[in-house]
C-alpha cells in the first residue's frame, strides 16, 4: 500500500453571483458569474487554497494562500464605483494539519482514516464586505486526503448567503468539484457526496 499522488491542490471560493445587489439603499457591485472550476477565475468575494505536497516521500507539508477580493459600492443608477476597500483575509486559515490513522474529530472523539498515509486539516473561511456592517461569509470543513485510494472527503456547513463553491486538482491533472452550494435564505449544512473520488 502506497501513496497513489504526490500533491493535491484544494481550493475553496464564496462568490456573488448578481452583477450588483442592494442593501438598504446602498449598492454594490457583485462578480457576475456563475459556478467555475477554472483555477485561474478571479472573480470572488474570498479563495483559499491549500496545496498538500510530498505524498510519495511519506513526509507531506501545506502552503497555503488567501484572498478577498476587492468590495466596491456603486452608484445605484450609473453603476459608478463611489467607494473600494478589500477585506482583511484574518479569518480565513487552515489549521490542525495532520497525517496518520487517525484524527482528533473537532466534534468530538476520534475520526479513524483508511490508512496512515490519509491527511487531515481544517478550514475556516470568514470574511465580510468592509464597506458596511454585513453578516459574515463564513465556510468551515473538516478535510481528509487519502492518497491511496485517491479520495478527498468535505463535511462542514456555510452560511446562506452568497454561492459557495470547492474544487481540488491532483499532480496539475484538471480539476474536480469537491461542491457547489448557491445561496439561500437560511444557514444551510453543506454535505456533498462524503467522498469525491480523484481520476
Amino acid at each position: 500500500m502506497s501513496a497513489q499522488f504526490d500533491a493535491v491542490t484544494i481550493w475553496f471560493v464564496s462568490f456573488i453571483p448578481m452583477a450588483s445587489l442592494g442593501v438598504l439603499g446602498t449598492c454594490f457591485s457583485g462578480d457576475n458569474r456563475t459556478f467555475s472550476s477554472d483555477q485561474s477565475e478571479d472573480r470572488f468575494r474570498t479563495r483559499s487554497e491549500i496545496i498538500v505536497s510530498g505524498f510519495l516521500s511519506q513526509s507531506p507539508e501545506t502552503t497555503e494562500f488567501h484572498q478577498c477580493g476587492e468590495s466596491h459600492e456603486i452608484d445605484c443608477e450609473t453603476g459608478r464605483i463611489l467607494r473600494a476597500e478589500t477585506a482583511s483575509t484574518d479569518g480565513m486559515v487552515f489549521h490542525h494539519f495532520s497525517v496518520g490513522n487517525t484524527f482528533p474529530d473537532p466534534e468530538g472523539g476520534v475520526v479513524d482514516n483508511p490508512n496512515e498515509f490519509c491527511a487531515n486539516v481544517l478550514y475556516d473561511g470568514v470574511a465580510n464586505n468592509p464597506l458596511i456592517l454585513s453578516p459574515d461569509i463564513d465556510m468551515n470543513f473538516f478535510v481528509t486526503i487519502d492518497p491511496v485510494g485517491r479520495t478527498i472527503s468535505l463535511r462542514g456547513a456555510v452560511n446562506a448567503f452568497p454561492d459557495y463553491e470547492a474544487y481540488a486538482s491532483v499532480d496539475g491533472d484538471p480539476s474536480v468539484m469537491l461542491f457547489q452550494h448557491p445561496h439561500s435564505d437560511a444557514l444551510m449544512a453543506c454535505q456533498p457526496a462524503g467522498s469525491v473520488k480523484m481520476a
